[in-house]
């Protein structure tokens, strides 16, 4: 079985902390993420992207972690 779990590392801005984001998104570096919170656009810049896969007998679970900065 596949497991995928997604976090995503806000490194700055008001939203300075880390968001599981359930279902995940597929997002490359260099791309733009729009922030919508109440009245608020804040645009973010995907820095860095980290895969890791384990292999643990028949499962697999993939970690993939995004950092974004306040563009």
């Amino acid at each position: 079985m596949i497991k995928k779990n997604t976090k995503v590392i806000f490194k700055d801005g008001e939203n300075k902390k880390i968001e599981d984001m359930v279902g995940g998104i597929p997002l490359s570096k260099g791309e733009i993420i729009r922030v919508h919170e109440n009245d608020k656009v804040v645009l973010y810049e995907v820095v860095d992207k980290i895969v890791d896969c384990f292999l643990n007998g028949e499962d697999q679970v993939i970690d993939i972690i995004y950092i974004v900065e306040r563009k």
